[in-house]
């Protein structure tokens, strides 16, 4: 398999495919030090879509970029 295919049984590709149904508020921590915090709303092989609460644009976030991504407890 290349290393840029997306690979769905991927452990970390199914929970980030649950928290998307889940609609889970989520906080990615980027390699440059910035967090951006909102829903994840579609994934591919290259990037996150994430939805932050104070855009009506979705943000796509590069993988490579990502350094951390977790789930928050609602409310925050």
């Amino acid at each position: 398999m290349e290393p840029s295919s997306f690979d769905p049984s991927l452990p970390s590709i199914r929970l980030l495919q649950t928290w998307i149904r889940e609609q889970k508020i989520l906080s990615l921590e980027l390699s440059d030090g910035r967090r951006l915090i909102g829903v994840l709303i579609w994934q591919d092989q290259h990037c996150l879509a994430l939805q932050p609460s104070d855009s009506d644009d979705p943000v796509l976030i590069s993988r490579a970029a990502m350094l951390l991504v977790r789930p928050l407890p609602r409310g925050l």
